[in-house]
């Protein structure tokens, strides 16, 4: 897995200017320009080239809202998802591990490249180590709701027990699990069973016995489970 960065949103200059952040909207537009000129314009002891900016950069911004007027509502409604999904990003990177994100061209003619962003997919977390257990895990239980397009968590030589486990009970997509080297037991299965896609699974290594396994093997025939040193190597 490579790591991916998420980068902030580029806002136009002339928002910039005016002190603006997405969702933009004529009326917010109009209160800033207000505000902002009461010192920019020459007679508040501001200056021409000033206020001369300031006034083009309104124009601008208006000219903006009226024409993205339709893509702003959704992408207000979007924000706060990104910003869940960001979080998880941020908390995953920081502590060492890695994320790998899937760009959906679809949309950026549409929103452009830098809100193109909103929608991109969190598919794969690589969080290794024994320093990650299940408070380090919680940042992901936190914020569920975005991790629907997980298909690949790698959890392997990590702290992450049985208990860390069953809180993950939003990632309906997931399809590879690794937990080698885990301390997970048996009742670790009750939340295997919950990922109804998952199609391989990497459990050498850990507390689950051999009843255990084939308890698994008879409920999941077409789960595939690897007990060695195998890796799974997703696609990107």
């Amino acid at each position: 897995m490579t790591g991916f960065k998420v980068e902030p949103f580029q806002r136009p200059e002339f928002m910039v200017r005016l002190g603006l952040r997405p969702p933009y909207s004529p009326s917010d537009i109009k209160q800033a320009y207000r505000q902002k000129a009461k010192t920019a314009h020459p007679d508040a002891g501001g200056s021409a080239a000033e206020y001369t900016a300031l006034h083009d950069a309104y124009e601008q911004a208006l000219d903006f809202a009226k024409f993205h007027a339709g893509r702003s509502r959704w992408i207000g409604e979007e924000m706060e998802l990104y910003i869940a999904r960001l979080a998880i990003v941020t908390a995953v990177e920081s502590r060492g591990g890695y994320v790998t994100m899937q760009r959906i061209e679809g949309l950026r003619p549409w929103v452009g490249e830098d809100f193109g962003q909103i929608k991109d997919k969190l598919i794969a977390i690589q969080w290794r180590g024994k320093e990650v257990n299940d408070e380090s895990l919680a940042s992901l239980i936190e914020n569920q709701q975005v991790l629907s397009d997980l298909q690949h968590l790698d959890l392997a030589h990590s702290s992450v027990t049985s208990d860390g486990l069953l809180q993950l009970h939003g990632m309906t997509g997931l399809t590879a699990l690794d937990l080698h080297d885990t301390p997970i037991d048996n009742r670790g299965l009750e939340a295997i069973k919950q990922f109804d896609r998952l199609e391989w699974l990497h459990i050498g290594g850990t507390k689950i016995n051999w009843r255990g396994r084939m308890k698994l093997k008879l409920a999941r025939p077409q789960l595939h489970v690897a007990t060695g040193t195998s890796k799974h190597k997703h696609r990107r």
